[in-house]
């Protein structure tokens, strides 16, 4: 799988990925592209192979209520409310 840096903001940063080509039982996938999103520091992110997969994600992102639950994880995490526990 090849990356090409395409788009940096903030933490975030937007590859285009050459996928490889995929065997499965049933049937085989040739190569493609798709655009993988992720934080600046990690390796896992989200592939997005279609504008409707694009779309989907960004109305999540923007929905009010993922909007407001984020809003406030950012508030605990800033007074450092957020308390871990060994199990």
């Amino acid at each position: 799988m090849e990356e090409k840096p395409v788009v940096e903001v903030g933490k975030t940063v937007v590859e285009i990925v050459k996928l490889p080509k995929r065997e499965m039982k049933k049937c085989s996938e040739l190569e493609g592209l798709s655009i993988h999103l992720r934080l600046r520091d990690s390796f896992r992110g989200i592939f997005i192979e279609s504008f409707e997969e694009l779309d989907d994600v960004i109305k999540v992102l923007l929905n009010k209520k993922i909007v407001d639950i984020v809003k406030v994880i950012d508030e605990l995490i800033k007074k450092k409310s957020i308390v871990e526990y060994e199990l």
